[in-house]
């Protein structure tokens, strides 16, 4: 036996040996993990459900999705994936690659992630395909105020990242001019509806509105987007020295650290707005009010965006006291949840709806509930990927 393994290891070198037990190794151990360790059924670093295990069923078999839900439960569930994923990571950036995770024969190119300058993680931007998704939401989008009886709505795009800084992405990094989409929305608008063009208002020159981690705007952002709303809608923004922007958290990590973990990225500071006057704001959701539109359980989480009206809800009313009248419905994404705390300051109600999750008629709820002026806050980029209007159409 012993003279067995030396003529193996004389054949094979010691090298490949060691690679080969260890790969062994990971397997016998990955596979044990699997079958005896309790699962989570959510990653915090991810900010995702899980893959559940595999449901078995003859047709199941057959029409490959098992093999495909199998092979998502592995690569979820598997021993230290956080630590795979960052040395992946590692990897990538020593060998001279300043992107990580795209997929270029997709669109989208889901969880691509350039490292550009100054600590920056950039979306990668691709070029669309504008004969599906795009086209169903604007469509959707711009008939808004003509289904809604003409009521006169604004529509806020807003662009990504890479869009705004291109100074510091990665050199020779492809990326898609979002001014194609804008223009797009722009072509559609009847004479109620107002298209924003914040592209040269958000452009690093100006200022760093975007976190660093996250595929959001920050709190800078928000307040800009907010003044050009207040201009368009007719009333004065209040100005930025009203409010106070208090630092909650050093370690914010956002959505695209998730997607790709790197160990000796910095975080963003975090930070929500207070008013220096009175705050007469309150949130309903459901059942359900509270004197707050901040939800400071996430601070303790990893998602501390979701602290901004406690994530995305079919619909919230924020209703401030010292506002006599005025109602608005802001149709939105997650984009928006930190600009209301701006806009509600100028409404006696505001509906905050997300059509992904409302299952109601929006037009017999705006009957209902008196709504005089309709709002849109959408990314440009979750435009260009999900279907998140369609339930305007008539």
């Amino acid at each position: 036996m012993k003279d067995t393994c030396k003529e193996i290891l004389k054949k094979c070198g010691w090298e490949r040996c060691i690679v080969a037990v260890f790969l062994l190794l990971v397997i016998v151990v990955g596979s044990v993990s699997l079958l005896v360790l309790p699962k989570a059924e959510r990653s915090e670093d991810e900010n995702r459900v899980l893959q559940s295990p595999p449901e078995f069923s003859a047709e199941n078999l057959l029409d490959g999705s098992f093999m495909d839900d199998t092979e998502n439960y592995v690569a979820d569930h598997f021993p230290a994936r956080r630590e795979f994923i960052a040395l992946h990571t590692q990897l990538m950036l020593a060998s001279g690659k300043r992107d990580v995770g795209a997929n270029y024969s997709q669109v989208p190119a889901e969880g691509g992630v350039y490292f550009g300058k100054d600590g920056h993680l950039y979306e990668v931007l691709l070029a669309p395909d504008h004969t599906d998704t795009f086209q169903n939401n604007i469509q959707a989008l711009t008939s808004f105020s003509a289904n809604a009886g003409g009521l006169p709505l604004t529509i806020l795009a807003v662009p990504s990242g890479a869009q705004e800084q291109p100074e510091n992405l990665p050199a020779f990094a492809p990326s898609h001019d979002q001014r194609e989409e804008l223009e797009a929305i722009q072509s559609l608008a009847d004479e109620n509806t107002q298209v924003l063009d914040v592209f040269d208002a958000l452009s690093l020159e100006n200022g760093d509105y975007y976190y660093k981690t996250d595929h959001h705007w920050n709190l800078e952002g928000a307040f800009v987007g907010y003044t050009e709303m207040a201009k368009a809608m007719g009333f004065t923004p209040l100005s930025r020295d009203q409010y106070e922007f208090d630092k909650v958290s050093d370690s914010f990590y956002g959505t695209l650290y998730s997607k790709a973990i790197y160990w000796q990225q910095q975080p963003d500071a975090f930070y929500l707005p207070r008013f220096l006057g009175e705050d007469t704001l309150t949130q309903v959701v459901g059942e359900k009010e509270q004197e707050s539109l901040y939800h400071a359980e996430y601070l303790e989480q990893k998602d501390k965006y979701s602290t901004f009206l406690g994530g995305n809800h079919p619909v919230d009313v924020i209703r401030n006291s010292a506002v006599e009248d005025g109602k608005l419905l802001l149709v939105k994404d997650s984009y928006a949840n930190c600009l209301v705390p701006f806009l509600a300051q100028h409404f006696a109600e505001i509906h905050v709806v997300d059509l992904r999750y409302f299952n109601m008629d929006i037009y017999q709820y705006i009957e209902e509930n008196g709504i005089d002026q309709l709002a849109a806050v959408y990314s440009i980029k979750q435009l260009c990927d999900v279907d998140v209007a369609s339930k305007l159409l008539r």
